[in-house]
């Protein structure tokens, strides 16, 4: 059940993603990378908490986006089809990834899909109309 809270976490988390948007949109030249992909986990990351919390599952014990993308598959099978490989930079070597920032526009525009496809299970589920 979504509360006042959980929509409001919902509304800033969609804020994140066009944030991202907006930054990968500029000239390639002029991108924050490291800003578009913070704002990609961070809005990812809302959103799953409050797709768990609303069906009364515990996210605070998953320390990853993957862990909170299969928690959710077991109530939503379509977690399954979202496309989890860049995130966190699993499968890319070293001077592709600083960290857990994926720098590169192409690694941070596949995120920003995974975010998107999150975002659209969510909204459609909670009916909401954005």
């Amino acid at each position: 059940m979504l509360t006042k809270e959980n929509i409001s976490s919902l509304n800033l988390a969609y804020r994140d993603l066009q944030n991202a948007e907006s930054e990968l949109n500029r000239p390639h030249e002029d991108v924050v990378t490291l800003s578009a992909c913070h704002s990609v986990r961070n809005a990812m990351r809302q959103m799953l908490d409050v797709y768990l919390s609303a069906h009364g599952i515990q996210s605070s014990l998953s320390p990853s986006l993957n862990s909170l993308v299969e928690l959710s598959a077991g109530t939503n099978p379509a977690f399954t089809k979202i496309d989890m490989g860049n995130i966190e930079c699993k499968g890319l070597n070293h001077s592709d990834c600083d960290g857990k920032y994926c720098l590169a526009i192409e690694n941070v525009t596949c995120c920003l899909n995974a975010a998107n496809q999150v975002k659209s299970i969510v909204w459609s589920e909670f009916k909401i109309g954005k």
